[in-house]
Order: structure tokens, then C-alpha cells, then sequence
């Protein structure tokens, strides 16, 4: 039986690792690979700049699902302050450091190429998902706008002419590779509306596009004041490699849709599904957002043919910033 030496968290992390150490031994063990990642390792880099990754700038993202077998986050692997150039080996390296296999040196390569082409955001972030007995990561990489070009390389498993839309309406904004399956999760971003695009991406995944968009329009119709329909959303094709159709993942932000924390929260604990309770023992603790920001970030909805789409949720870590603000 593998135990943890106790570690003593400095002030900006405290109760996020107490909601870590509540969850029992899967919140032990994320607690003990953030650790050795450094995001939680007093005189590394702890003492964090704001990262992109979260509204409020925490550099670590809690991810519920409804259909909830593993503990998972999101977390930067570096400081986000540093030049976000060579995050992509970083993360490799972290990757190898928790006993994980990290993506071939060939698919490596694309994304480095990918990246060269212009200044990058935040390069590469790590997904961890721990169930009782395993820990499973997910290796997301950035791909910038300017590698349009090279899309093709990462687009290649989808059906030819599947997304014949001009580059300005959609793109390829990430690529994600999870080291236990060897998986590719493709990540676009579109100005496209939902009731234009939606359709197209169900016939691609093989699925109905009715459930996914009664649920949107169930969002944007929610009368939330100054909700607004989001500029840009984002869609995932998780890649099969038996050739089955590609799963198909909606993401939509939370804040433009529901503007602000109890708004979203109310929405989320009402949504079926097993989530709850691992959410709300996190909403519960969370201090309130600086005033336009929330600690919620894109909600998900994976297509599962004529029924209701599963739904997902980031959450921004309790985090005490280096300004001393939540």
C-alpha cells in the first residue's frame, strides 16, 4: 500500500489542497503529482503569474463530468509567466517524470512544427485523471492560428471535405493525446452559429444533432441578464483508431452564457448525471470571483446519438493569487 509523506502547502494554495485531501486517496495522489509537477512545491513555482487558462488566472482547472469514473484536472507545467516556447517538451518530460508514456516522436514533431510558426499563448497544458488504482494524462497542445497550413497533418483521420468552411470560420486551435490509450482528441474553435455548424459535426460522428441543440438553445434562451451569445465556440473530435466515428464534444462558455458563478452553479448541480457530488464539494468552498470574472470555464456536451448530451465543467482551483486576491 503506497502512502504520501505529508506536504506543507504555502498560504496560496492551502485550501485548495484541502479539498484535494477530502476527496481520499485520488485527491491524494493528484495532490502529490501537482506536487512533483512543482504547481504545489513551496520554493518552486507556486508563487504563480496569472495563467490563461482560467478566468480568475489560478493556473489549475478541476474538470467534472457527468459520466464521472476518474478525478481530473487541468494544470499548467510551468511557470505561466516563462516564454510558453518548449512547454510542449516540458510537459513530455513531466509526462515521463509520473510514469506515463509520452506522444510519439513523430506526432511530437507536428505539433512543434505547428508551434514554431507563430507566438504561442501557453503551449501546453496536462490533464490528470486519477482513479483508484491508475493515473491517467492528457497532453494538450496549442496550435496557433498561423499553422493553418499544417492542419491537414492533424486532420487527416477525419472524413475528406468534412469541415469545408473557410479558415476565418473555423480552425484547429489544440491537439490532445491521452498517454494510457494513445488517443487524439481534436480542438476547434468556430465563429460559425450552432444551428449552422451543429448538423454538420453529427453527421460526421454519426450522432443525432437534435439533443445537443435543444440543450443550447435551452442556454442561450435561459434569460440570465447580460448573458450573450458567445462570438466563438469550440467543438473536440476524440479520434477512434477501430475506425468507429469520431466522439463529438460541444464547448461552450459558461460566463457568456450564464455571466456569473451562482448562476452556472445553479445550472450545474440541476443537470442529470454523477458529477454532482464532486462538484459541489468544490463550488461549496469557493470565495467569490473579482467582480466580471468567474471560476467557471467552458461546459461540455458530448454527443451520445438521440439522447441527452453528456455534460462537463471546468472549475478554476481555489487559489489564493500572488496579489493576494481569490
Amino acid at each position: 500500500m503506497n502512502t504520501f509523506s505529508p506536504i506543507i502547502p504555502p498560504r496560496s494554495d492551502l485550501d485548495w489542497c484541502w479539498y484535494l485531501r477530502r476527496q481520499g486517496r485520488t485527491g491524494e495522489a493528484l495532490e502529490r503529482a501537482l506536487h512533483d509537477i512543482g504547481v504545489m512545491q513551496p520554493g518552486g513555482w507556486a508563487d504563480w503569474q496569472d495563467s490563461s487558462m482560467t478566468d480568475i488566472g489560478a493556473p489549475v482547472e478541476m474538470l467534472f463530468s457527468a459520466d464521472q469514473s476518474t478525478m481530473s484536472l487541468r494544470t499548467e507545467v510551468d511557470d505561466p509567466g516563462n516564454d510558453p516556447q518548449g512547454r510542449l517538451e516540458t510537459a513530455c518530460h513531466q509526462i515521463a517524470k509520473l510514469g506515463g508514456k509520452a506522444p510519439p516522436e513523430a506526432w511530437r514533431y507536428m505539433v512543434s512544427a505547428a508551434q514554431c510558426a507563430a507566438d504561442l499563448r501557453f503551449g501546453a497544458w496536462l490533464g490528470l485523471h486519477q482513479s483508484d488504482s491508475d493515473l491517467g494524462m492528457t497532453l494538450f497542445a496549442e496550435i496557433p492560428e498561423a499553422a493553418a497550413d499544417l492542419s491537414a497533418l492533424f486532420t487527416q483521420a477525419l472524413p475528406k471535405d468534412a469541415l469545408a468552411f473557410e479558415q476565418d470560420d473555423l480552425w484547429l486551435n489544440r491537439i490532445g493525446y491521452a498517454t494510457l490509450t494513445g488517443q487524439t482528441t481534436l480542438y476547434f474553435e468556430t465563429r460559425l452559429s450552432a444551428a449552422r455548424i451543429v448538423p454538420q459535426l453529427a453527421q460526421i460522428a454519426k450522432v443525432s444533432s437534435e439533443p445537443m441543440l435543444r440543450d443550447i438553445n435551452a442556454m442561450i434562451d435561459a434569460g440570465i441578464p447580460n448573458a450573450h451569445v458567445p462570438e466563438t465556440f469550440g467543438f473536440s473530435f476524440a479520434l477512434h483508431a477501430d475506425g468507429t466515428p469520431p466522439t463529438l464534444t460541444l464547448h461552450i462558455s459558461a460566463k457568456a452564457l450564464f455571466v456569473t458563478d451562482q448562476e452556472i452553479e445553479e445550472r450545474v448541480r440541476a443537470y442529470p448525471g454523477d458529477h454532482v457530488k464532486a462538484y459541489a464539494g468544490l463550488a461549496d468552498q469557493l470565495l467569490p470571483a473579482p467582480e466580471g470574472q468567474t471560476h467557471h470555464g467552458l461546459i461540455g456536451l458530448q454527443a451520445r446519438g438521440e439522447i441527452k448530451p453528456l455534460l462537463s465543467i471546468g472549475v478554476a482551483a481555489p487559489w489564493i493569487s500572488h496579489d493576494g486576491t481569490a
